[in-house]
């Protein structure tokens, strides 16, 4: 994952009246912490965060801080938390983590399913997509910025599932269970109909054989 810098600068007032006066501003507040360093409290431009989350996979960057104020104006960094309002979805606060680009980190990566699966285009089935966003563990520096896997030969039924991903990227430890669901093609809606309707009408001509042999029965007893 490429490393994007982004300039900050240090604050030392951390109560609401002056957040509210830095996203008045045009800023969002946010705090550094981790490597058993004392915690930063930081004022970020809204503009600039805002466009480097619009042209990222994930909300889990690798930024260098420019900090302004602060003993060490440059710091690597894991964005490890963004909090977003309910309703706007503007963004009100920030965590970065301290790192290096040499020391294993946990980070959530996107799943990025790549191609059109031949269950979908040839017979008009369904590409389900699984879970997102995967969690590993893997230095700062090979952390990618999503993994891509082919799904091009899927066929109707078929799943992909995590334990494929790690054949792809043996260097990352992943963390989540091998047997969760990335892809699955699922038979066209048509198909389903099509299916309950054979099987309604299995249930109902069971049905009447069933009624014909009880009325025989009945006849002979009479």
């Amino acid at each position: 994952m490429k490393t994007i810098r982004l300039k900050a600068r240090k604050r030392l007032e951390a109560n609401k009246k002056h957040v509210h006066k830095l996203r008045k501003q045009g800023e969002i507040p946010g705090v550094l912490y981790g490597h058993k360093k004392g915690s930063i409290h930081l004022a970020v431009p809204e503009h600039e965060f805002w466009t480097i989350l619009h042209n990222a996979t994930s909300e889990h960057l690798i930024l260098d801080l420019d900090i302004e104020g602060a003993d060490i104006d440059q710091q690597i960094t894991l964005v490890r938390d963004v909090q977003h309002h309910p309703v706007s979805g503007d963004v009100l606060h920030v965590d970065f983590q301290r790192i290096s680009m040499d020391e294993d980190i946990k980070v959530g990566v996107p799943v990025l399913l790549a191609g059109t699966p031949r269950g979908v285009k040839e017979f008009g089935g369904i590409l389900d997509h699984g879970v997102r966003e995967v969690m590993v563990k893997t230095t700062a520096a090979m952390v990618p910025e999503n993994l891509e896997i082919d799904v091009t030969s899927l066929m109707i039924g078929e799943t992909i599932h995590i334990s494929d991903l790690v054949k792809l990227y043996p260097g990352i430890d992943f963390l989540d269970e091998g047997n969760i669901n990335l892809a699955h093609i699922s038979p066209p809606t048509k198909m389903e109909v099509e299916a309950e309707a054979v099987e309604g009408e299995e249930e109902v001509a069971e049905g009447a054989e069933e009624g014909e042999a009880a009325a025989e029965e009945g006849g002979e007893e009479a």
